[in-house]
């Protein structure tokens, strides 16, 4: 696949430590997962994607999710385009964590400025029968709640659950340059 030059897509993965963030990223990319959990403090990578036959550079960062590590996750606010806010979908605590912490952290280093697509990751490990355990609709609804352009789930386990995450940022990112430049070109018509 030959990638369009252009201004790659910028997203940043952001959650609570352990939830999947890495092994999402290195699954799309086609980066093997380590047997071990080794503790991110900040990775960057890109991979590609095809929309509507259009080629498009995804830059994925992937800062630490310990939460004494928000200085260091700000500047990778800066040019982010989308934000995948990520929780395991067989713990609650992350998926609290959404609003007691990453919303709030979002917004003080980038107020509305980014789309934000909450994901749920590791759904192979769900367990409908388990309080730890979140639905479907217990996501879906917060995502509405949050104002967030979307939610999905995911599982490293489904290569195509892991591609289709980023497709959406990337059609997410491309909504918005668009609607910039609606904007810009309606500004300079005056």
């Amino acid at each position: 696949m030959m990638l369009v030059n252009m201004k790659p897509i910028h997203c940043t993965l952001v959650g609570d430590g352990m939830v999947g963030k890495t092994s999402i990223a290195h699954t799309y990319i086609g980066k093997g997962i380590g047997d071990q959990y080794v503790a991110t403090v900040f990775e960057n990578y890109a991979g590609g994607t095809s929309i509507d036959g259009e080629s498009y550079i995804v830059s994925i960062y992937d800062p630490a999710g310990q939460h004494d590590y928000s200085r260091m996750r700000a500047c990778t606010y800066t040019d982010c385009e989308v934000i995948l806010l990520c929780y395991n979908a067989n713990d609650r605590d992350t998926f609290n964590h959404i609003t007691s912490f990453w919303l709030p952290e979002i917004r003080k280093f980038r107020g509305n400025k980014s789309s934000i697509i909450l994901i749920a990751t590791q759904t192979d490990t769900r367990n409908p029968d388990s309080d730890f355990s979140i639905s479907t609709q217990e996501g879906e609804d917060l995502a509405r709640e949050t104002n967030a352009v979307g939610y999905m789930e995911t599982t490293i386990q489904d290569y195509y659950s892991v591609k289709d995450v980023f497709e959406k940022a990337v059609t997410c990112a491309l909504k918005c340059r668009k609607k910039k430049n609606n904007i810009f070109k309606r500004m300079f018509r005056r």
